[in-house]
C-alpha cells in the first residue's frame, strides 16, 4: 500500500526535470586523426594531387639534343605513354643512335610496347639519322606496382651521350 502512497505523492510534485548538462562532442584519438584526414582526401582531389601529369626533359650535347615527355604520377592499370625524341645536331648523318630505358625502371610496368621495335632489352636503334633530323621513340607503360620508381635513359652516339633520370609514382 505504501507504494500507491508514493506514486500518489511523485505525481502531486510534478514533471521532473532533466538534469543540466553541457553538450559536447567527444572524440577517440583514432577519430581525431582519421576525420581532418578524411577531410583532407577530396580536397586534395579537388586541387588535382592525384591526378595524372607528364612532365617534359630536355637536355643537350655537342651532337644530339633529346626531350623525354614522361609521367610523373598516373594510377595503376593506367596506360601513359614515355615520348623521347632525338635531334641530331651534327653536320653529318650519324650511323646510330642507341636510346637505352634502363630495365629497371621498365620493368615496374606492366605490358611496356615500344615503338620502333628495340633490337636488344630496351634498346632501339636509330639508323642513318641525316642532320637535323628528329626520330621519335614511343614506350607504352602501364602501372603495374604502387610506388615511386626511378630509372634512366641514356641516348649515345660514338664519343657523345645524354643521360636522363625519369621519377613516376603510381598510386591505387
Amino acid at each position: 500500500m505504501a507504494l500507491f502512497g508514493e506514486r500518489d505523492a511523485l505525481r502531486s510534485i510534478g514533471p521532473l526535470a532533466p538534469p543540466q548538462t553541457r553538450r559536447r562532442i567527444a572524440f577517440t584519438g583514432k577519430q581525431r586523426i582519421g576525420i581532418p584526414i578524411l577531410t583532407l582526401i577530396p580536397l586534395l582531389a579537388l586541387f588535382g594531387v592525384f591526378g595524372e601529369r607528364s612532365t617534359r626533359i630536355e637536355a643537350r650535347s655537342a651532337s644530339l639534343a633529346v626531350s623525354v615527355q614522361y609521367p610523373v604520377r598516373f594510377r595503376y592499370r593506367q596506360t601513359e605513354p614515355l615520348e623521347i625524341a632525338v635531334r641530331n645536331l651534327s653536320p653529318r648523318v650519324t650511323d646510330t643512335i642507341l636510346v637505352s630505358l634502363d630495365t629497371a625502371y621498365l620493368t615496374r610496368f606492366a605490358d611496356v610496347r615500344i615503338t620502333p621495335e628495340p633490337t636488344s632489352a630496351f634498346m632501339v636503334q636509330l639508323i642513318g639519322v641525316k642532320p637535323g633530323e628528329q626520330r621519335l621513340v614511343v614506350a607504352e607503360l602501364q602501372g603495374e606496382r604502387y610506388g615511386r620508381h626511378q630509372g634512366g635513359l641514356v641516348i649515345s652516339v660514338p664519343n657523345d651521350s645524354i643521360r636522363v633520370t625519369l621519377r613516376t609514382l603510381v598510386f591505387p
